[in-house]
């Protein structure tokens, strides 16, 4: 990968063979009752990434009494194309990441689509992969209102001086992506550079944070 568009990735397990029998139960089985556990482990793995980072903001000398500590502003999933959705009923990662957004009252929006269907990626090559992911996804339409109102509202949030307001924040933008396992990372590379080329619209950089349940 030549230029990385997304910030860092975090996973909450290992892809083992115990991790892979339990996403294949829940992925390709269709075992609902697996959803609220991933989940869950993606909400320690957040829980660790908020920590970490805010302690590397630190030790870089970048917090000082006016700065804001480091928070994700919106979450968002890796788009399945159609065909997956027929096959499996659902779309994996959106799932996962509606029951972090929850569980960290952050908002849930679909930001991206997928343009079109692409084979397994299991068995191909970190080069396969890389080619195989050129020009597959797309925002959907509105994105730039959407991550306007986001910001708006992040804004609002932020304590202001009496009588002041704060009408947007000064960025970054920061975006959580979700995704079931994390390879050679060209999925997260190739849906970050989509979410990034908004950056002109919301006249502010935008930071992209991938968490994954599992890495291989």
């Amino acid at each position: 990968m030549s230029k990385r568009s997304f910030i860092l990735n975090r996973s909450a397990v290992t892809y083992d063979a115990q991790m892979r029998e339990w996403l294949a139960q829940y992925k390709y089985r269709g075992n609902e009752r697996y959803a609220p556990l991933l989940a869950e482990m993606l909400l320690r793995a957040y829980a660790l990434l908020h920590r970490e980072t805010n302690i590397h903001l630190h030790k870089r000398g970048l917090k000082n009494p006016r700065a804001e500590p480091w928070n994700v502003h919106a979450v968002t999933s890796v788009p399945v194309s159609d065909e997956r959705l027929r096959e499996r009923g659902f779309n994996q990662a959106e799932v996962l990441a509606h029951g972090l957004a929850f569980r960290i009252k952050l908002p849930y929006v679909r930001l991206l689509e997928r343009k079109r269907h692409t084979d397994k990626q299991s068995f191909k090559s970190r080069m396969d992969r890389l080619k195989d992911m050129e020009g597959v996804f797309g925002a959907v339409q509105h994105v730039p209102d959407v991550l306007g109102v986001i910001n708006r509202q992040a804004a609002n949030r932020i304590p202001s001086p009496a009588g002041t307001s704060h009408s947007r924040m000064k960025g970054p933008f920061r975006i959580l992506l979700v995704d079931d396992i994390y390879t050679t990372g060209s999925t997260i590379n190739a849906c970050a550079e989509v979410l990034r080329s908004y950056e002109a619209n919301l006249e502010m950089p935008i930071e992209i944070y991938s968490l994954t349940w599992a890495r291989s």
